[in-house]
């Protein structure tokens, strides 16, 4: 298999979420970037579970935090008022942090979160 890695720092997007991507080619022709690429998402779906795309993640993730911190202002000045929320939002299991993906034009990227889920990526696809 064929791939890169690019650690995250502030200058890469969603940095804020994942510390590496593994970057696969959008092309046929001269690679099986592709092929590659959807290899590697069934291996991180079966071994870590679905996650959702990037760009969905990041929206979910970002609307949790909202309502987690309206409703921990709520509880705060309400406390077990109706009005204050007793429990938080819970991320849906559709946002795996684990892993996550994105399959843009030129952007064939599976985000990972810390070194051991690239590792262990690593050791059951040694790249070419």
């Amino acid at each position: 298999m064929k791939y890169t890695i690019q650690r995250l720092d502030k200058r890469y997007s969603h940095s804020d979420l994942f510390q590496y991507y593994v970057g696969f080619t959008s092309r046929m022709q001269s690679d099986r970037g592709p092929e590659y690429f959807n290899d590697a998402l069934q291996w991180f779906t079966r071994t870590y579970g679905w996650s959702a795309e990037i760009k969905q993640y990041k929206d979910i993730k970002r609307y949790n935090t909202a309502v987690n911190t309206v409703a921990h202002l709520m509880k705060q000045k309400f406390g077990n008022h109706p009005l204050g929320a007793p429990n938080q939002y819970s991320m849906p299991s559709c946002c795996n942090e684990s892993w996550s993906w994105s399959n843009l034009y030129n952007d064939l990227r599976i985000y990972v979160a810390t070194d051991r889920e690239l590792a262990f990526f690593q050791l059951s696809h040694p790249t070419e």
